[in-house]
């Protein structure tokens, strides 16, 4: 799995990508004793497969990297993944040519990686607030821009049952930035977000890291008393 993209998104963000070439066998024989294959048992697709596993190969060597050692991964009732024995947190993401997973020490992050595909004009309803669909026109490349940002901070909050359409906000940003800001809102919390953009040809690369966290008072009933 050669490294084909090593940077410190931040002070203490580390990201790392790499490109997968390895057989299905490789990365087995690469697989870190730690790694819990439970979840690997139930996937049936030869690609996923590669991909699951070349995503645990990956996050030893971050972790490493992180001063730490791998003990494995275990995830939350939405699915979120965390590192067992650890207090850092993590974000993963894989593609069919690439993987990449994200490190900090003390705050939430959320990654994603998305090949420029049309089929992101024809879905964009479903992701995009009439705003949003305004500010991407006909944009290929924003369009994906507004799905990885989207997706990168879904997995940052790590909950289900929040709206990519309704419930994440991206602030309207040039089509060359590299740093973006946007917005979720789930169960009476604001989530602000610095997400971070890279391009690796026709794939889009998003680390989204937390900023602030708010907790949204509810209005008050009429006529019950204000607290």
């Amino acid at each position: 799995m050669p490294l084909v993209h090593a940077e410190n998104i931040t002070e203490e963000c580390r990201l790392l990508v790499w490109e997968l070439t390895e057989s299905l066998e490789t990365l087995h024989e690469m697989l870190p004793a730690a790694a819990d294959l439970t979840e690997f048992s139930t996937i049936s697709h030869p690609q996923k497969k590669r991909e699951w596993l070349a995503g645990r190969v990956l996050l030893a060597q971050i972790v490493a990297e992180a001063g730490e050692i791998f003990q494995g991964t275990w995830k939350n009732e939405h699915g979120k993944p965390f590192l067992v024995g650890s207090e850092s947190f993590i974000s993963i993401t894989h593609t069919i040519d690439y993987v990449a997973a994200v490190i900090h020490p003390r705050l939430p992050v959320g990654i994603d990686m998305e090949k420029m595909d049309n089929k992101l004009l024809r879905t964009a309803r479903k992701y995009l607030s009439e705003s949003e669909m305004l500010e991407a026109g006909s944009s290929l490349s924003k369009h994906c821009i507004y799905w990885c940002a989207k997706e990168a901070l879904f997995k940052l909050n790590g909950r289900h049952k929040v709206s990519f359409k309704e419930d994440i906000k991206i602030v309207p940003f040039r089509e060359n930035a590299k740093m973006l800001n946007g917005v979720l809102r789930d169960s009476g919390r604001e989530i602000e977000a610095n997400i971070h953009l890279r391009w690796l040809g026709d794939y889009c690369l998003v680390v989204a890291v937390i900023t602030r966290t708010t907790h949204l008072s509810c209005p008050s009933a009429p006529g019950s008393p204000r607290t």
